[in-house]
């Protein structure tokens, strides 16, 4: 048994103090896991304490450092294993063993924004009953799960809601019990079943007087420094849950600036102002509707005119092969369409697509496993079957593939 001892998850450095970004420590133990098919071997690391957060209350785990014997090594990754914090790392680290460790800050302090941030959402959303069933913390954008679907105006009045609160400035602080059995009945029953109460503690997070929530996660001090909340568009779940996508702090200027470079990219493509795109849009997309159609009518002209030499051919002919580069399989059904049933003994090869975009095969007619067993040996990059009628998609064309086929008819 090792002679020195951990911090258990709920008092970590990081959890008392996350403004803290790197701390002093001991390697309390080392385990290796072992390499599989998909993964390298690393090693899972336990300290005394630390300022990495281990994954949980839906953040992400910390990124950071490990300082040691010379040598900086990544932390990839923190986990809660009960409650205990585990850190993995890409080589072993001997136990007892001084180690500096260090947080990514920005990243750790974009993570306080969003999760503090929803912390403040939700509660607006509990004055209208409606209860946060999850959330998602995202690379980019988060998420939480409401249980009925709402409006835009709904959104906009809370929007407002919440950012006049970020301009009040309140004050967040974070409260841990030792005794479950001093704390609210209502927030100990949401700490998950795999965290130890009983030889845990419960932390508890306040924003002023508007919301009290147990959890791990690390918090800012105030809701001044969440800074602002844009709320997105929602995505229908699950019957009548919806997600309401969301961004905070920092997010919302780095998103506004992405989304202003967006448009004006738009701006120059569509040679339009700003005010013009939605015109502009809907223009294009009237022209292209139009486009399509007059090219499925000139298509089934083509189709009926092919069809129709096929069939010319096909009198003094056993196989005929029709092949068009630029064609689809739409074109090729619409032909299939127009040839209807072949006589006794006769079979067609249609083929479109060119190139590494690949296209289609088709094959109506009589022998149709020998023709398809031959066409499968020139045109490698193809797959398919049926009965009846053989399909196949071609998945790239080969250089003189299309030729071959058509020797192959010719032959037959």
């Amino acid at each position: 048994m090792s002679e020195y001892s951990s911090t258990i998850v709920g008092k970590l450095a990081c959890q008392k103090d996350t403004y803290l970004k790197n701390l002093a420590s001991k390697v309390v133990g080392c385990e290796e896991v072992p390499k599989t098919k998909k993964t390298p071997a690393k090693f899972e690391v336990e300290l005394e304490d630390t300022v990495l957060f281990p994954e949980g209350g839906g953040q992400y785990s910390d990124l950071g450092t490990f300082k040691f014997d010379d040598k900086t090594v990544p932390v990839n990754y923190i986990k809660r294993d009960g409650l205990i914090a585990k850190h993995e790392i890409d080589c072993p680290v001997s136990v007892g063993t001084n180690v500096d460790v260090e947080v990514d800050w920005p990243r750790r302090y974009d993570h306080m924004q969003q999760h503090t941030g929803q912390h403040l959402l939700s509660a607006m959303f509990d004055r209208r009953n409606l209860e946060t069933l999850s959330w998602y913390m995202g690379d980019k954008f988060n998420y939480i799960e409401l249980p009925r679907r709402v409006t835009r105006e709904e959104l906009d009045e809370v929007q407002a809601e919440v950012n006049l609160i970020l301009r009040e400035d309140h004050k967040i602080e974070t409260i841990t019990v030792d005794d479950k059995s001093k704390a609210d009945a209502s927030l100990v029953d949401k700490i998950p079943d795999n965290y130890d109460v009983s030889s845990g503690v419960v932390r508890v997070v306040k924003i002023g007087d508007i919301d009290t929530q147990a959890c791990c996660g690390t918090h800012l001090h105030s809701t001044k420094e969440i800074g602002a909340i844009a709320l997105f568009h929602i995505q229908p779940i699950r019957s009548t849950n919806c997600k309401l996508f969301f961004v905070c702090g920092d997010r919302v200027n780095k998103y506004a600036s992405e989304a202003h470079g967006v448009v004006k990219m738009v701006n120059a493509q569509l040679s339009c102002h700003t005010e013009d795109i939605e015109a502009k849009i809907t223009g294009l997309n009237q022209n292209l509707k139009e486009t399509i159609q007059r090219e499925r009518m000139w298509m089934t002209e083509v189709a009926t005119l092919t069809a129709a030499k096929a069939k010319h051919d096909l009198e003094s002919k056993n196989v005929v092969f029709v092949y068009k580069a630029e064609a689809s399989l739409e074109f090729l059904n619409a032909i299939a369409k127009e040839m209807g049933d072949l006589p006794a003994g006769k079979t067609l090869i249609l083929a479109c697509g060119q190139g590494a975009t690949g296209g289609a095969i088709m094959i109506i007619g009589d022998k149709l496993d020998e023709v398809s067993a031959k066409v499968k040996d020139i045109v490698v990059h193809v797959k398919g079957g049926g009965k009846g009628r053989w399909q196949g998609k071609v998945t790239k064309w080969d250089m003189g593939a299309a030729e071959a086929l058509e020797t192959y008819a010719l032959s037959l």
